[in-house]
């Protein structure tokens, strides 16, 4: 009998846990963004492109892995003083900040969900490169070399 009435009342919800984050709508995950080929050196790199301010603002967010040689190339309509955060992202990345001349001017590594370090350029740049964790210094990539193949 006791069976009965759990089962015709409902059995009570386990209590929320602090660490679960919903997954994210697929189509908020990856969006369709825009593609292209660009170089640093000998290194060919296959970009998504972030032009538009949303697309900007979600970045890299809630995505669990990116693939080798692959990043997101967010494009800013004029040069100043920018930074990211790292907001529901969840792979740790490299950024590399880019000026109007495609010269790289800065590399930052970002650990995964770090929501407090605001990763600052160190000057005015009109584009940011960000790749998995690392990426830069294996292929020997360092500020004052530049980037070929930026979509104007």
């Amino acid at each position: 009998m006791l069976l009965v009435l759990i089962v015709a009342c409902g059995a009570p919800k386990p209590p929320a846990r602090p660490d679960f984050k919903p997954a994210p709508p697929v189509s908020s995950a990856k969006p369709n963004l825009p593609t292209a080929k660009i170089r640093i050196r000998e290194n060919s790199i296959n970009v998504e492109i972030a032009r538009k301010p949303a697309e900007r603002k979600l970045g890299l967010m809630f995505r669990t892995s990116l693939a080798p040689d692959s990043g997101m190339l967010f494009i800013f309509e004029q040069e100043r003083l920018r930074y990211f955060w790292m907001k529901n992202t969840y792979i740790p990345l490299s950024i590399a900040f880019i000026d109007n001349s495609n010269i790289i001017t800065n590399i930052l590594e970002m650990a995964p969900e770090d929501t407090t370090t605001r990763y600052l350029s160190n000057r005015p740049v009109r584009y940011a490169l960000e790749m998995n964790a690392g990426w830069f210094q294996a292929h020997a990539i360092k500020p004052g070399d530049t980037v070929s193949g930026i979509p104007k």
